[in-house]
């Protein structure tokens, strides 16, 4: 069984590697907010991704947990309102 000093120690470095990853996907979210702001064809880019978001959401429907699911859900969302708000008006 592992000590308390162990213990501390992996959840020190579970912090430090969900920290690293926050990161990586916060540089992610801004890459893909410039490509969706600046894409061609901000209908087809639309239509593109109301064909394929139902998809997504079915494949993940019963393989992860439920905070998972829900963070997909969320993520979904944001990236909806930045796919629509990119086909307003400019």
């Amino acid at each position: 069984m592992p000590t308390t000093s162990q213990l501390t120690q992996q959840i020190h470095d579970c912090e430090i590697e969900l920290q690293a990853h926050r990161g990586y996907l916060k540089a992610l979210e801004y890459g893909l907010r410039a490509i969706i702001i600046s894409h061609p064809d901000p209908a087809g880019l639309i239509q593109t991704w109301q064909g394929i978001l139902p998809g997504i959401a079915d494949s993940h429907s019963s393989d992860d947990t439920p905070l998972f699911r829900a963070s997909l859900r969320q993520g979904l969302s944001m990236l909806t309102e930045q796919i629509e708000a990119a086909t307003g008006p400019k």
